[in-house]
């Protein structure tokens, strides 16, 4: 069973960003003709910009990744975010619940996420990857030509992960969260599901008969 992103709500993320992106640059040019923003200013602001439109076009490609979602088997949970999968049995899942901690960027458009628990981290680790979302077009182009400029960050990243998720536990309870918004719905709707899932074996093995 595969259950998909709000699409829509990513899209209305994506506009949103754009929107402020476009408005940031044009500011920052009106005000460097005005003479009131200094160069240097005016460069670190439209950088700025830069990273909004980025992070739009990112939500956008991750709106139209038909890849995307969380698949039920009879083993655990893939997660497949858009920026990242990872698998995560369903004998290491603890516990889950409603985090309202914001993590990360990819938490924009969502009020709430999924906490995971996991007895052990590193199956969840050495599963993890990161990936771009799956698209085609000028947008998808120029979120691989960013992915590839920021190739050396994301190795440090990746490498970090295990600080990262001990900081997110510590800081939250859970090791794993996921947004609301690649949920398809509500975060609390979600979690019955799981828990669902973690106290009756039987429906696990359904999930196998259909696989």
């Amino acid at each position: 069973m595969r259950i998909a992103p709000n699409h829509p709500r990513l899209r209305l993320v994506a506009m949103a960003c754009w929107t402020v992106g476009v408005w940031w640059m044009w500011q920052t040019v009106v005000l460097l003709a005005q003479s009131v923003l200094a160069p240097l200013t005016a460069v670190l602001a439209l950088l700025v910009a830069v990273v909004v439109l980025a992070l739009g076009i990112a939500y956008w490609q991750l709106s139209r990744d038909q890849g995307a979602g969380i698949i039920f088997d009879a083993k655990g949970l893939m997660l497949n975010l858009g920026a990242s999968s990872a698998f995560v049995a369903w004998e290491n899942i603890a516990a889950v619940g409603v985090c309202r901690h914001r993590a990360n960027l990819l938490t924009l458009g969502s009020q709430k996420q999924l906490g995971i628990r996991v007895h052990d981290l590193a199956p969840y680790l050495q599963s993890y990857e990161r990936r771009l979302p799956a698209a085609r077009g000028p947008l998808a182009w120029a979120l691989g030509q960013l992915r590839r400029g920021l190739r050396d960050c994301e190795h440090y990243s990746v490498a970090a992960l295990p600080q990262q998720f001990a900081h997110q536990r510590a800081r939250t309870g859970y090791d794993i969260l996921v947004p609301e918004t690649m949920l398809g719905g509500a975060a609390e709707g979600f979690v019955k599901l799981v828990e669902s899932y973690l106290t009756e074996p039987d429906r696990r093995s359904v999930l196998g008969h259909w696989l």
